[in-house]
């Protein structure tokens, strides 16, 4: 589980720093808060108490997606390195100094019982790391496993993590080489040497949980795992979607020939490319979900899913069905995985989504993934589900850009107000900040302002 950001430096989090010169990060966390509401979705980690759940609020433009984009983006250096990666414009603009400002991520999470911090440093201007620590955070103190800094090759490490000698020698040369390289992080030198000792667990295992356990989703995002789903007869599946209205009573997978297939892309090449590919699996090509397989003689077999509504006598594919319906579709993975420990960032999940459709969604998640350990957050509009019957106080985040361009980010824990509050209406009335504030619009046509003339 996530348990908490912090952000330095990045597109709308500014740069700032104490008087000691200690950089001052913006965070935005799932620690529960003081709330008794809804005890069941705390999960506790010794003196730890994590939320499953957070939702961010503010007007556009605020800083939400840029949230969003900056985890985003500091796991996409931890699995691909800044080599060729364009991110020389994305420190804070709102002082021009900042482009010689380091930019900070750093990420608090849960693998299994343990806690762990890790972080990093970037020049993104230069597009160099500058340094990377990993801890593990305890209940009274936290151990440093590792500290890098690249100026100077500096470096310290814990030595009793390492049970045989040539191992602790072998981290001295990975320290060594991650200094050397400047795009790259030591966590992706060990994964990409395929270091499988038990010595080496820890950061593979860290380096995982970047891969598969932290999952971003951007409403332009199209089904991504979601398309797993519907490989077998799932009847879980079919009731999720009745459930949330969608009007699909089922789906198949229904048989095409070659020529069929071939008609879906321009160049039959292209359609050959997929078909030689070895192996079962599932493809998205434009609006249609394919299965590849092979029959019982060893021949390509092709497929494609398709969705029966009611009693209609023909059948519908992906492309066909609403836009929300498609978002749902693309969204089902967070509902309905069986892994542990995932992490789903969603921005804007009400994008074509009805309002009540959007609360149904989260309540819907709650209620599947009671007890385990899967985690949701998302940024949206939908005021509605700011409500302290469905949400925690602490779970309501809220986004605002400052007079300096810069974002803040706060929680409703902030405020004192009773459990029987209408939060919504509050919210929107300013009281909480974070909401659009319009200027008189008189003048927009240039001229005098315009008067209402009677006839």
């Amino acid at each position: 589980m996530l348990m908490r950001f912090s952000v330095s430096n990045f597109m709308s989090f500014g740069y700032k720093t104490t008087e000691n010169g200690e950089v001052l990060p913006t965070e935005y966390h799932f620690y529960a808060g003081r709330s008794e509401q809804h005890k069941e979705r705390v999960i506790r980690y010794k003196e730890r108490a994590v939320l499953k759940f957070s939702a961010l609020y503010g007007a556009n433009a605020s800083g939400k997606t840029n949230l969003i984009k900056a985890i985003d983006t500091g796991r996409n250096i931890v699995l691909n390195t800044m080599e060729e990666r364009d991110y020389q414009d994305k420190f804070c603009k709102s002082n021009q100094t900042n482009a010689e400002k380091p930019t900070l991520f750093e990420y608090e999470f849960t693998i299994g019982e343990n806690c762990f911090a890790y972080g990093f440093t970037a020049h993104l201007k230069e597009n160099r790391i500058l340094s990377e620590w990993l801890y593990e955070i305890g209940t009274a103190e936290e151990r440093v496993l590792f500290e890098r800094v690249a100026e100077g090759a500096q470096y310290y490490f814990e030595e009793t993590m390492f049970q045989k000698e040539e191992n602790k020698a072998q981290f001295h040369f990975f320290m060594k080489d991650a200094n050397r390289i400047p795009t790259t992080l030591l966590l992706y030198e060990i994964k990409r040497r395929n270091m499988e000792e038990e010595d080496f667990r820890i950061f593979n295992e860290i380096f995982d949980w970047f891969s598969s356990k932290l999952n971003v989703i951007y409403p332009e995002t199209k089904i991504g795992n979601s398309y797993l789903l519907f490989e077998s007869n799932n009847k879980k599946l079919v009731e999720i979607l009745k459930y949330l209205d969608t009007g699909i009573t089922d789906y198949k997978m229904r048989t095409i020939n070659k020529a069929a297939f071939q008609e879906y892309f321009t160049d039959e090449t292209i359609a050959e490319k997929f078909l030689q590919r070895q192996g079962k699996g599932m493809l998205y090509f434009g609006d249609t979900l394919f299965e590849l397989d092979y029959d019982e003689a060893g021949d390509r077999k092709i497929s494609k899913l398709v969705f029966q509504h009611g009693r209609d006598e023909e059948q519908y594919e992906y492309g066909e069905e609403s836009d929300g319906t498609k978002r749902l579709i693309e969204l089902l993975d967070v509902i309905l995985n069986e892994k542990e420990d995932r992490v789903f960032l969603i921005d804007e999940l009400d994008r074509s989504l009805h309002p009540q459709m959007t609360i149904k969604f989260v309540e819907t998640f709650l209620n599947f993934t009671k007890g385990d350990t899967t985690q949701l957050m998302i940024t949206t509009h939908e005021s509605n589900l700011m409500d302290l019957r469905i949400l925690r106080r602490d779970e309501i985040w809220f986004a605002e850009k400052e007079q300096d361009n810069q974002t803040k980010l706060y929680t409703l824990e902030n405020f004192k107000i009773r459990y029987d509050k209408v939060v919504a209406k509050d919210y929107l009335a300013g009281r909480y900040g974070a909401v659009p504030v319009f200027k008189d619009f008189d003048y927009v046509w240039g001229g005098e302002p315009f008067e209402k003339t009677e006839s």
